[in-house]
């Protein structure tokens, strides 16, 4: 099979996709001391998440971390509904993460607010974030496969800096 120059971003799509997916259903391996049946329930299924780094403080991550699991989501579902093709849940998903709630830039006299804590980048990416997924929203609205697949990776490119400002505070 010969691949065309406007189907290479689908493809890569779909193989980024699918090692995703393998990778986060992977189990990981039994505690040998742990006497828990092997098979666990569907909701004590641990999803891969992003460590919180060490300039978080306590107190903040709860709160941080209900954000990012709902974000998580969205992403998953935008991941599935891009590579499967599922236009209405494609945009869907991009539409609910364009349009969920923002962490603020940090006010002068608000050091001590956990987004003072958050590197400048991290707000940067954000709104770029939410622009690149308003592109994804628009090119499964049009059911245009290609743009659909090339906006989706922009709005990847964007997720991993933005994690990376996050976690190594750029």
């Amino acid at each position: 099979m010969k691949l065309s120059r406007s189907s290479m971003p689908v493809v890569l799509v779909g193989f980024l996709s699918a090692s995703f997916i393998f990778h986060a259903s992977a189990e990981e391996p039994a505690n040998p001391k742990s006497t828990a049946p092997a098979k666990a329930k569907a909701s004590e299924v641990r999803t891969p998440s992003l460590r919180t780094p060490d300039y978080i403080p306590e107190a903040a991550r709860p709160l941080l971390r209900k954000k990012m699991e709902r974000h998580a989501q969205d992403a998953r579902d935008l991941m599935f509904g891009v590579t499967l093709l599922q236009y209405d849940a494609a945009k869907a998903a991009a539409q609910r993460i364009a349009s969920e709630p923002r962490l603020v830039r940090p006010i002068v006299g608000g050091e001590d607010d956990l987004n003072a804590l958050l590197p400048e980048r991290f707000f940067v990416l954000q709104d770029e974030s939410r622009a690149r997924a308003q592109a994804v929203a628009a090119a499964a609205e049009k059911k245009d496969d290609k743009a659909l697949a090339e906006s989706y990776g922009r709005l990847v490119e964007t997720c991993v800096s933005c994690h990376s400002a996050y976690l190594n505070r750029e």
